[in-house]
């Protein structure tokens, strides 16, 4: 998803269902915005790259 992405789907759904962000979200950074969007969750297969704040290098 995009941070674009994760804002339309809040918007749409309001605050009482959660949204998940998946897909790219390889560091800190992206994960973040993604929350700062709207993301009530995240899908990470970087998760202790973005947790330490180091890039991470899975790609799909």
């Amino acid at each position: 998803a995009t941070v674009e992405d994760v804002k339309l789907m809040r918007e749409m759904v309001g605050s009482e269902i959660g949204v998940k962000a998946s897909g790219g979200i390889r560091d800190r950074e992206t994960a973040l915005r993604m929350v700062e969007a709207g993301a009530s969750r995240l899908g990470l297969s970087a998760g202790v790259a973005v947790v330490t704040g180091s890039a991470g290098q899975s790609s799909y």
